[in-house]
């Protein structure tokens, strides 16, 4: 017997009893499921990231909204609809505002970031840090940076289209570089850059099951331990991430002392900690992880919508085209949509929704934790459960969205224009005392992009070399986020006058970013 199979087989047995002992405490039955396996329970049927929003949608559709799975010690809920996610996430949230560990991610040097931090005063302190300049009568302050941003975007796609995705990327960690640290993303070698695409290469390298998810006795096996790849990847990535929290930070305490320091997150909470006589490690280390968590959640999120966005587009030409009329309509040919106009192009917003819906960013949500043993229909909910809430199930559930799994942004447009359908927020941007606290940033970023993308390109599929017209099988990579797997297409421009114009906004904010 090797040492992997003895190591599963003690790991086994002692799960088995301690279940045991737990299923004697509670006479409710836990939530229906689909057949176990003995001893290793839903192991062999579990889905990869990449399908398991769909699968638990598929499974959800014979054993309900409220599904039990369990596999190697570990208990797993499933809620398949907005009304169960709200009844325990929101209501309860005192219940099921935990987070489960994320052995890859923690030991990389993330495990004091918001997003993973188990809920209790240190998740209270950062998130109270990490809202304060997010909440939605502040985020408008921050809009001159996207729009300058978007302007620049724009440029890129003219010049150089075959880049599309590279300009994409950069467009809104430009803009969360600037308000978290100060920094200006003026060329395309910018380092900054180069660290916002490997917080996108971690996730998704991290994403493989380890045996750290099976427990932590497998920390320090050797490289060499039949499937131990976490060993040689955590020891080759973690100082690389480590590097890239720790140098901006630096850079602004440098710039402070020089007096150059462009207001942002970070001097604003140092200058504040110096004039109190707070400037310790301690505090360092937590405007450090906060200032990184709007780094790496703003940068991500918003380049994940707006690469689906265009898919969308490419998918479903006729949303495109009204869209465009719409801004026609509001703005005409003789500048770019700006925020001004945003009441009066409703169309935009319900394309906006409609690909954070059709599409969630994150389809399985990110899972919560149950922090005591609940009762719910009747069932039981064994406290240290992970929860995940199936945005994909929510987003498709066809008793609140008529054909849920097609395209269609006037389905959010009120009655008589539209279905009258509901944008279902919690979904996309999460539960109770997880929600996003930086939605409205989030918003605003896709909105004014896709606005003014739709102003002046018209989004084509690709051709191959003959000049045939490529049809785009649209697919996408889960890990923590899901982003669309690269597609060939076309971004041409409207017309001469739209080229000029692209030209002339970009060429008057450059004239006013300074170094």
């Amino acid at each position: 017997m090797d040492l992997t199979t003895l190591a599963v087989l003690v790991f086994l047995c002692v799960f088995i009893l301690v279940q045991t002992a737990r299923r004697r405490r509670s006479r409710l039955p836990y939530p229906p499921g689909p057949p176990a396996d003995p001893l290793i329970g839903h192991l062999r049927i579990l889905p990869d990231t990449d399908s398991a929003a769909e699968v638990f949608h598929s499974w959800s559709q014979t054993y309900g909204d409220v599904m039990f799975l369990s596999a190697l010690g570990k208990h797993v809920v499933v809620l398949g609809s907005q009304e169960a996610a709200t009844d325990l996430l929101e209501k309860r949230s005192y219940k099921y505002a935990g987070r489960p560990n994320f052995p890859i991610y923690e030991r990389l040097g993330w495990k004091d970031l918001l997003v993973f931090l188990s809920y209790g005063p240190y998740f209270r302190k950062q998130r109270k840090m990490l809202q304060a300049p997010f909440e939605k009568e502040k985020v408008p302050a921050y809009r001159h940076i996207e729009e300058q941003e978007a302007c620049i975007m724009l440029y890129g796609l003219l010049n150089k289209p075959e880049e599309m995705d590279r300009h994409i990327h950069r467009y809104p960690t430009a803009i969360i570089m600037e308000l978290s640290y100060g920094h200006r993303v003026l060329s395309e070698d910018d380092g900054y850059l180069r660290a916002a695409e490997e917080i996108f290469e971690v996730l998704h390298g991290s994403a493989r099951p380890s045996l750290l998810d099976m427990s932590p006795l497998f920390e320090n096996v050797p490289a060499w331990f039949p499937g131990a790849w976490h060993v040689k990847y955590i020891a080759e990535t973690r100082p690389k991430v480590i590097q890239r929290m720790q140098t901006p930070i630096s850079d602004v305490q440098e710039q402070l002392a020089a007096g150059t320091a462009i207001p942002s997150f970070v001097s604003q909470h140092f200058e504040e900690l110096s004039s109190r006589g707070q400037l310790t490690p301690e505090n360092l280390h937590d405007v450090e992880n906060v200032a990184y968590q709007i780094f790496a959640g703003g940068a991500e999120t918003g380049y994940h919508t707006i690469t689906t966005f265009i898919a969308c587009m490419l998918l479903n030409p006729e949303a495109q085209q009204k869209g465009h009329e719409e801004i026609l309509r509001v703005v005409g040919t003789g500048r770019l949509p700006d925020f001004t106009d945003r009441d009066m192009l409703p169309y935009i917003d319900c394309i906006v929704q409609e690909t954070e819906r059709w599409h969630p960013v994150t389809p399985i949500g990110i899972p919560h934790l149950v922090l005591e043993d609940d009762e719910y229909r009747g069932m039981h909910i064994p406290k240290g459960a992970t929860i995940i809430a199936n945005s994909r199930s929510i987003t498709w559930d066809e008793r609140h969205f008529h054909d849920p799994q097609s395209f269609k942004p006037e389905r959010l447009l009120p009655k008589p224009e539209g279905a009258g359908e509901t944008f279902p927020q919690s979904a996309i941007f999460g539960w109770g005392r997880r929600v996003c606290p930086g939605r409205h940033l989030a918003h605003d970023m896709v909105w004014i992009a896709i606005a003014r993308m739709l102003a002046v390109f018209e989004i084509q599929k690709g051709r191959d070399a003959a000049g045939n017209i490529i049809e785009p099988a649209i697919e996408f990579s889960t890990a923590l986020t899901s982003h669309p797997k690269p597609f060939p297409c076309s971004l041409r421009p409207r017309s001469d006058a739209a080229e000029q114009l692209i030209k002339q906004a970009y060429d008057m904010h450059m004239s006013n970013v300074g170094p």
